[in-house]
């Protein structure tokens, strides 16, 4: 059963501004998200899409980041490049309260901008 959606837009250019920023990148990103930026050159679509598919997921947990922030929500990747979510702290208890098992993701981009999907059931 569909407990929650969420969807989210990001420009790319918003992303690139503040990249090479430590402060925007440890507000946003997780350290493991870090590292991953890091092997990618800090790649602006990619980390657009990490950023949109956080702000997709805020959503999908109804709140969006009232009690919870951007890195309580990780992107990773499974072994053949899939995105996947890992949820902490008040984010993973936003969803045991909804009683979301598993959230898909999809994540999308062109120079300009990029965008998640997700579907919480």
């Amino acid at each position: 059963m569909i407990k929650g959606t969420g969807i989210d837009m990001t420009e790319v250019d918003r992303i690139k501004n503040n990249i090479e920023n430590e402060r925007f990148l440890h507000k946003i990103y997780s350290t493991v998200e870090i590292e991953y930026l890091k092997s990618r050159k800090f790649n602006p679509q990619t980390a657009a899409g990490m950023f949109a598919a956080k702000e997709a997921v805020s959503k999908c947990l109804g709140t969006g980041f009232t009690n919870f922030g951007p890195c309580d929500i990780e992107v990773v990747k499974d072994e053949m490049g899939k995105p996947g979510i890992i949820l902490k702290n008040n984010a993973k208890k936003r969803a045991q309260e909804l009683n979301i098992e598993t959230i898909h993701l999809s994540i999308s981009h062109t120079s300009e901008y990029a965008v998640a999907y997700c579907v919480a059931e």
